[in-house]
């Protein structure tokens, strides 16, 4: 059997074409009577500084990047494996901030 992807067009009935344009006439009528407005409060303004200000940070360390390589090229360089998993998490909590 063979599945063919030639969809004819989907046509609509006179009654749902009148109905969708009533329905559209209706729900816009009121919106754009009252207006739209939106108040932040002062804590999500907080919240949209600090993302703000998150972005424009620097990716990458220059100088935390110079210390570990010095470190790693020493045999110095010690892993904190506690640090590591609660820093994955901050991070985790803040990209889900961000969705």
């Amino acid at each position: 059997m063979e599945v063919s992807n030639n969809i004819g067009p989907i046509q609509r009935t006179p009654e749902a074409t009148a109905a969708q344009a009533k329905d559209k006439t209706a729900n816009a009528a009121p919106a754009a009577a009252q207006g739209d407005r939106v108040a932040l409060s002062a804590q999500a303004r907080e919240l949209m500084a600090a993302r703000q200000a998150i972005r424009q940070m620097p990716e990458v360390d220059a100088q935390k990047v110079a210390k570990v390589r010095a470190q790693l090229q020493e045999g110095t360089y010690v892993v904190d494996s506690q640090k590591i998993a609660a820093k994955m998490v901050a991070e985790a909590l803040l990209n889900d901030l961000e969705k």
